[in-house]
């Protein structure tokens, strides 16, 4: 009776996901959840717990442009987040119904925070480009997901949703085939067993379609020898097909200390064996050209290591996936905003107020070698990027946008699209537009004071202030420094946008749990008559990052309106300008004048000054808007210049 009653349940949605398919077209997406707010505990007696669930994905009929894993985290109610970094699988299982055998075919995988320090409210979302395994993904699917490790399963664990997000549209390629290669925890270290004996060559033949073989491995260093092997070693890894290197890195991850999940309760910032704690453990992809029936033979190798204690493991899953030629020959795509954006998994680098960065890629069978971007704030005036470069099928990039982007007011939708791809009409449309949430950047007042202070270790310390134009106005370089020494650093600033950067080359922040000898820091905004404007978290691993925008006021210098004047004329100007200075006592002033990039065109420096009148000439100056800014220790005053008709 749970047999029929399952298939029932599965026809009727089935028959659901048919009829509203009937409508679907190039570009539509098709959300399919598995795994909806499970509570997942380890099994301690075992070390796994696997947890099946059952999706019903659209019918073999339906084409998908591309595929998005996407995994949402959260503490369970009543209960504490998981405390280690432990291994997450996820599995593919059976395809098709209960009957089916298992695929056991491991397609993503990922590695748990140090989550014993969130709280209740704590949240985390994750994604993952899955499109390989398209072809795998219809109608009744199991998905399985295994929370490995040792903890108490009382009391503590994880609130975990997984779900994914299927484009439908033509294929970039078609893909002819699957293998399967290497796939387990293979030990490092022992000499009576290398780690040679599970990585040996393996013969394939080409599809007689094929055009292309992509090699997709996941590789991850676990276990702690005496030389801090795997988790802890940098190893090189080497990929051949037919005795030719196509790929060689290190196995190797330097970026945790920018994890958007921080700060966390154990070694977070720490550099690994290709993993971060709270993050996915990323595929490499490695594309090699084939011909159709002909023989390759593809080899992994890893450098010879002994170790006097063996207990290092390399995790590795290697896949081979065959696909025919591109379906178009210009073809390219907006993969992803990475700023500005609302993701979480990108909230270290947004807000941002300018320079917008998204990632491209070529999807067709020429090289990319132009594009056309056009992009911004909807309902304002679109910017225009000519992207130039050489892109090759399946390649992506990071570009880097030009312009602000600050919305004026509340949160906004940006928007970039593609207007042409190598001069021409981009073959297949439906993917060259992305749309992004954009969280505004604070506004600050045009004077305010960056406080902070170093730890014992100052020499790792250094920070910037760009404007928009990439301009550094204000920096501490590393080394320049003192120990314990606090630090209050006067920002003036025409209106416009801002970023602020503190790097700690150590990458353990201003306070770290795991370095008691580094002290404590701190580092803050305040306004000049103290007010706290921000505080930044002092754990921050190896970079704050801050964008915000500059009202022209000057909240909390109260005395400077009252007894500091300075009169412009002639605003506009064609040329001369005068400006007319009133203290209420000698002071010696600095002016300093910005054109509308951020960019310092005329300084002067003013000694024992109360009632001068300044001279300016702009003749030589393009037309413009320019700011005068004039300070002393104790009074401060910001101008506006108009230079043209």
């Amino acid at each position: 009776m749970k047999l029929n009653r399952y298939l029932f349940i599965v026809s009727i949605c089935l028959l659901s996901t048919y009829s509203s398919m009937l409508l679907a077209a190039n570009g539509d997406t098709t959300t399919v959840t598995t795994h909806n707010q499970v509570i997942m505990v380890t099994n301690p007696s075992t070390g796994n717990n696997p947890y099946l669930a059952w999706g019903v994905f659209p019918s073999a009929s339906t084409q998908y442009r591309k595929v998005i894993l996407h995994l949402d985290y959260k503490c369970p109610p009543g209960m504490a987040c998981g405390e280690w970094d432990y291994i997450d699988w996820v599995y593919l299982k059976r395809v098709g119904g209960i009957a089916s055998p298992s695929k056991n075919m491991e397609f993503a995988r990922y590695i748990t925070p140090y989550g014993n320090s969130f709280s209740s409210t704590w949240h985390a979302e994750l994604h993952l480009d899955v499109t390989d395994y398209s072809s795998f993904l219809h109608d009744s699917v199991e998905i399985e997901y295994n929370h490995t490790g040792y903890e108490t399963n009382v009391g503590k664990g994880w609130l975990v949703s997984v779900y994914f997000e299927l484009i439908e549209g033509t294929p970039v390629m078609s893909q002819t085939s699957f293998t399967q290669l290497w796939n387990g925890s293979f030990a490092y270290g022992n000499a009576a067993d290398p780690i040679d004996n599970h990585l040996q060559p393996d013969t394939l033949i080409a599809d007689n379609a094929a055009t292309n073989m992509r090699i997709r491995i996941l590789q991850s260093g676990h276990g702690n020898d005496n030389t801090g092997c795997s988790e802890f070693c940098s190893k090189t890894r080497t990929v051949l097909v037919n005795s030719n290197i196509v790929g060689q890195r290190t196995i190797w991850r330097t970026d945790c200390g920018v994890n958007p999940i921080y700060p966390q309760a154990g070694t977070w910032i720490y550099s690994r064996g290709n993993w971060c704690p709270g993050s996915w453990v990323f595929p490499d992809m490695y594309d090699v050209p084939v011909v159709g029936n002909s023989q390759y033979i593809v080899d992994m190798n890893m450098p010879i290591y002994t170790s006097a204690s063996p207990s290092a493991n390399y995790a590795v899953n290697a896949q081979v996936f065959q696909y025919g030629p591109p379906s178009n020959s210009n073809d390219a795509s907006i993969e992803e905003v990475l700023s500005p954006t609302n993701l979480f998994e990108y909230s270290r680098m947004n807000p941002v107020c300018d320079n917008p960065k998204v990632k491209i890629r070529n999807n067709g069978s020429n090289t990319l070698t132009s594009a056309t971007i056009k992009y911004g704030i909807v309902g304002q005036p679109e910017s225009t990027y000519n992207w130039t470069g050489s892109l090759a099928t399946s390649k992506s990039t990071d570009v880097t946008l030009s312009n602000l982007v600050a919305p004026t007011v509340g949160n906004q939708e940006f928007k970039v699209y593609l207007a042409d791809v190598n001069g021409v009409s981009d073959n297949y449309n439906f993917d060259d537009t992305a749309r992004t949430n954009v969280i505004i950047a604070p506004v600050y007042d045009s004077a305010f004071v960056c406080n902070f202070k170093t730890n014992n270790q100052p020499a790792q310390n250094s920070y910037t202030l760009k404007n928009s134009a990439g301009v550094t106005l204000y920096s501490r370089t590393a080394g320049s420094l003192t120990a314990n020494t606090a630090y209050r650093d006067t920002f003036f600033l025409p209106p416009g946008c801002y970023r602020f950067t503190f790097n700690d080359s150590g990458n353990d922040g201003l306070n770290w749990w795991a370095n008691p000898s580094g002290g404590s820091g701190f580092c803050r905004f305040v306004k000049v008559n103290n007010a706290i404007i921000k505080t930044f978290n002092s754990d921050f691993g190896s970079q704050i990052f801050q964008s915000f925008t500059v009202s022209n006021s000057f909240t909390g210098i109260a005395q400077q309106a009252q007894s500091f004047s300075a009169d412009v004329f002639p605003n506009p100007t064609l040329g001369p300008v005068s400006i007319e200075l009133s203290l209420p006592k000698p002071q010696d002033l600095t002016m300093e004048v910005y054109n509308s990039l951020g960019q310092m065109v005329i300084t002067k420096q003013l000694e024992n000054a109360q009632h001068e009148v300044v001279d300016l000439d702009f003749s030589t100056y393009e037309n413009g808007v320019y700011f005068a800014k004039i300070y002393s220790n104790d009074y401060f005053v910001m101008k506006e210049i108009v230079v043209g008709k």
